[in-house]
């Protein structure tokens, strides 16, 4: 499909003309627009049309293949916020976005593997450029995510509408596991922290491997002092949702002077309130919703600490913690609420010299033989040039 102007006697004809191949026949038709956008938004209704007229269907009655990707896409969004939570919608709105920007006027028929690939270089170049631009840039499980996105909107998978696009590859070392010389900066640092909020946030982080939306989203009536447990709510994942994890002694001291303040700020902590109410002014706090964003204080906290981390990485660090103290996999599962092995995996990073621990009692001999295998003096080799 194209638009173009024809040039006769060296002038250019004043409408564009429209080519299209439907049903393997070429059609040529002036669309009666003088600009490129006005002729392709016309070439795309007739082009519709023509299918719908080759079809003997009516502009309300039409087949899937001759629908545009924004029509699929708002059907599947409209449909979605039927029994799904708040941000799972805003994660399937925020996917969709950039491919509606690109494709929103693309029929499901022209959806091709070719027009796929075109849609994952124009991604890429914008990704190296706003890389260029502002230091960020797009990866490939981004655009992974667009297109698979894109395929739950169609009702298909991605291998039965494009099997020969290969997903793109795609990073398995986004994460880390803080070291403690960087704990300790950031708790350091935490000392002069003006934030009350973050004073409790950043140590209950590394300290039960809950995730950043689990926590702000902790009413009182799921921590339970006396107990010492925390019950985490609704999770990304069933196996998550309603886990309970211990309190260790650090955080019950934290949790006891983070409610001390609440009460003295906000009141008596009714079970229904957030524990991270949302500042609503200076001095105001309105506990019946959770906070919803410490961008600034956590960027400032990481500059005076002189760290270099994502909140996130916190629970890398819990579970990295937890697998080099040896705690058994199902544990480290229940505790941090995951469904697979493959997943565990890639939050532990265990260090090496917690390795260099695990290995230095290993041995095939008794001491004593060992040093007795080992030569008295060691030969040095010379380099060859030397020798001749």
């Amino acid at each position: 499909m194209s638009v173009f102007r024809v040039r006769r006697n060296g002038v250019l004809s004043g409408a564009y003309i429209c080519e299209m191949i439907l049903h393997g026949k070429r059609i040529q038709k002036s669309t009666g627009q003088r600009t490129k956008t006005a002729a392709q938004e016309w070439e795309q209704k007739e082009r519709r049309r023509l299918e719908r007229a080759a079809s003997g269907l009516t502009s309300e009655n039409h087949r899937p293949g001759h629908r545009s990707v924004a029509e699929v896409i708002e059907k599947y969004l409209n449909d979605y916020k039927i029994g799904h939570r708040p941000k799972s919608i805003l994660f399937a709105e925020g996917r969709l976005k950039q491919v509606k920007r690109l494709l929103s006027k693309t029929l499901l028929a022209d959806l091709t593997e070719d027009r796929i690939r075109l849609y994952i270089r124009t991604r890429q170049n914008e990704s190296q450029a706003g890389l260029a631009r502002n230091g960020g840039g797009t990866s490939g499980r981004t655009i992974n995510m667009e297109l698979g996105e894109l395929s739950r909107a169609i009702g298909r998978t991605w291998k039965e509408l494009w099997p020969k696009v290969r997903k793109l590859e795609e990073r398995k070392d986004i994460g880390r596991a803080l070291s403690p010389d960087e704990l300790h900066s950031l708790l350091r640092a935490l000392e002069t922290s003006q934030s009350p909020t973050l004073r409790a946030l950043i140590p209950l982080l590394p300290l039960t491997g809950v995730r950043g939306g689990e926590a702000l989203d902790l009413t009182w009536s799921r921590i339970d002092l006396i107990e010492r447990e925390i019950t985490v709510g609704r999770a990304k994942t069933s196996s998550g949702t309603g886990r309970v994890i211990p309190i260790v002694d650090d955080l019950a001291r934290v949790l006891a002077e983070h409610r001390a303040w609440y009460c003295s700020v906000i009141g008596e902590p009714r079970p229904e309130y957030y524990v991270f109410p949302l500042k609503v002014s200076e001095r105001r706090y309105d506990p019946t919703r959770h906070l919803t964003s410490l961008k600034r204080s956590w960027t400032e906290l990481r500059k005076r600490a002189q760290v270099s981390c994502r909140m996130h990485d916190f629970r890398h660090t819990f579970a990295t913690m937890l697998a080099e103290k040896g705690v058994p996999e199902s544990v480290m599962l229940a505790l941090m609420g995951h469904m697979s092995r493959a997943m565990l995996e890639r939050y532990s990073h265990i260090s090496r010299s917690a390795k260099v621990k695990a290995m230095e009692d290993l041995s095939l001999w008794p001491k004593r033989e060992i040093m007795d295998l080992v030569p008295v003096k060691v030969p040095v080799f010379q380099p060859l040039a030397e020798i001749q």
